[in-house]
């Protein structure tokens, strides 16, 4: 768990690592570092996520998709992930317009994305609540939530998640979830310490980062399974070359269990083939 542990260290100060100063230098370092013959790929990413990608205090890039990432990069030999920093809806933008080449940043397959981009699927994960830890309220599933202020991370799927469960609740007559969005998971996790709501709803891996970061502050409540869904990485649609590249990295990973062994550590799994099958087809 000391991956784990380090990444849990970063979940507040990542809001404020949005600097291009540190972004820039370590895409520099990079580039420079590419051989004249290797094809540099220009990865786009939210970091502000821990455990899954953030620029730790030097501006280094780290987190489990910056591990799985260098891990392709290391059996394909012929490319450099540039790593680039910027903020969550400018990712599928960014790609379609040649900004990036690749897409890697904990995100969701979902019909809207398949539709606009293609993916490769690559780890399965699920939802987690958070409380404060002074809080009465202790919500153990998607029911729980009827009537309550929850805060979320703007332009992402859990916004779509709650505005389906809050559609439940109104048919049930149990009163709308007012649903609070924030720039980042880390302003939502301040939201929450600063009661501007009184549950966060987010990756849980993400969500056990922010309990071991905050101890007593908070803490998780959830033990229904919520929204178990796959998580992809983005390629741009017709880009088959860096697809391929991606996605056999990925499959010879598979193969050698280094994906699994890396995931673990964060508490995710590799999707079966059902899964995959379910949301791919």
């Amino acid at each position: 768990m000391i991956l784990l542990s380090a990444a849990a260290g970063l979940v507040l100060n990542a809001c404020s690592s949005e600097a291009p100063t540190s972004s820039q230098e370590s895409s520099a370092t990079a580039t420079e570092s590419a051989g004249a013959d290797k094809r540099v790929l220009t990865i786009g990413s939210d970091m502000t996520f821990p455990p899954y990608e953030y620029l730790d205090e030097q501006g280094n890039p780290g987190g489990v998709d910056v591990e799985i990432m260098a891990k392709v990069a290391e059996l394909n030999g012929d490319i450099t992930p540039k790593w680039e920093d910027t903020r969550w809806a400018n990712l599928i933008p960014g790609l379609k317009g040649d900004k990036f080449d690749v897409l890697y940043s904990s995100m969701y397959i979902t019909k809207d994305r398949l539709a606009q981009i293609d993916m490769i699927p690559y780890y399965k994960t699920d939802i987690s609540l958070l409380v404060r830890g002074d809080s009465d309220l202790a919500p153990q599933g998607a029911d729980d939530l009827c009537g309550q202020k929850v805060g979320a991370m703007k332009g992402t799927e859990f916004v779509n998640q709650l505005g389906k469960i809050s559609a439940k609740c109104v048919e049930q007559n149990q009163g709308a979830i007012e649903i609070r969005e924030y720039e980042t998971s880390p302003q939502t996790s301040q939201a929450l310490l600063s009661r501007a709501v009184d549950i966060q709803y987010d990756d849980a891996a993400v969500m056990k980062a922010a309990e071991m970061k905050l101890g007593d502050r908070v803490k998780i409540t959830s033990t229904q399974e919520l929204y178990p869904i796959v998580g992809g990485i983005g390629v741009k649609k017709g880009d088959t070359e860096t697809y391929q590249i991606i996605s056999d990295g990925i499959e010879k990973m598979k193969q050698s269990g280094d994906l699994e062994k890396i995931l673990s550590v964060y508490g995710l799994t590799v999707p079966s083939q059902a899964d995959i099958d379910q949301i791919m087809n």
